[in-house]
């Protein structure tokens, strides 16, 4: 089914409103509600010059082709071939309750404008040309009308499910970005707040350190004593490590600043595609959820 493949690339972008909670159909005409009859038909099949009493059946939201390829999973002992402007298998059995096998001729005429397909069947007595009551095998051609739409509605679930595969990992994989870009601001924003503790414990140290520099100058200033300017000369040293150590704080200060620069536009950043991305999930687990509830609603 061509369109679900479509379906399925559009909702990769994960784009927020594909589908409204009020909305009864998607925009490829899927429906998310079973409003459907599935009604047996009377009909007539022409096999070569001969007319046929045939039964139909609606398979809804399908084409021809989509109806082709159901059948051999649902009959998967029939074997369909062409006969003329038909299809025929022989030795059918399309159920417990029907008697006996019978040979198939069968027609699929498809509706675009109404975006459904008829199959209309022909029974005849394996092996012969002679038509089967009709009458009787309409609850045997019902069954078959319903596995076949549950059977298409099926496949728009599968294709919706792996869709939710999908959207709920990325949403994951968003949820993890925000964690670590919240982790990644609140680790700048501590280590800042260690970097101002260590800056000001060593404007305090060079506080003190300076007062001993400015005694020990003056001590050697009026006693000319090498051991005062010995103890100036070790008092100044401390004051260059403690200069060294302050230009590398206020190196590590920098750099955190532009981490958490970068971060505060990071972290919303990562919650908004966070929050895209979950209500994109949530969009289609709305639509996986009334799929669901169509296919159980198929009688």
């Amino acid at each position: 089914m061509h369109r679900h493949f479509k379906l399925i690339a559009s909702l990769l972008l994960l784009t927020i409103g594909t589908v409204a909670p009020a909305q009864d159909k998607l925009k490829d005409g899927t429906t998310l509600a079973w409003t459907k009859d599935i009604t047996v038909g009377q009909a007539q099949l022409k096999n070569d010059s001969v007319s046929l009493p045939a039964l139909t059946v609606p398979v809804y939201e399908s084409k021809a082709g989509d109806v082709w390829g159901l059948l051999k999973k649902e009959l998967p002992g029939a074997s369909f071939k062409k006969q003329g402007s038909l299809m025929k298998a022989a030795g059918v059995s399309l159920s417990p309750a029907q008697a006996a096998p019978a040979d198939v001729l069968a027609q699929v005429v498809q509706d675009k404008k109404q975006g459904m397909s008829t199959l209309t069947f022909a029974f005849l007595k394996a092996g012969t040309n002679e038509p089967m009551d009709a009458a009787q095998l309409e609850p045997v051609m019902r069954e078959l009308g319903v596995k076949l739409n549950k059977a298409v509605v099926q496949g728009q679930l599968s294709q919706w499910e792996k869709a939710l595969g999908k959207a709920g990992s990325k949403a994951e994989g968003a949820a993890k970005d925000q964690a670590k870009a919240q982790s990644r601001m609140t680790k700048a924003q501590s280590e800042l707040e260690k970097i101002t503790r260590e800056k000001s414990k060593l404007q305090n140290e060079r506080a003190v350190l300076q007062k001993e520099v400015d005694l020990y100058n003056q001590k050697w200033t009026l006693s000319q004593d090498p051991k005062d300017l010995k103890k100036l000369a070790k008092a100044r040293d401390r004051i260059t490590k403690n200069d060294n150590q302050m230009a590398k704080s206020m190196d590590s200060e920098a750099k955190v600043q532009r981490d958490i620069s970068k971060s505060s536009s990071a972290v919303p950043d990562a919650q908004k595609a966070k929050d895209q991305k979950t209500a994109a999930q949530a969009d289609v687990q709305r639509t996986v959820d009334a799929l669901r509830n169509k296919l159980n609603s198929i009688r």
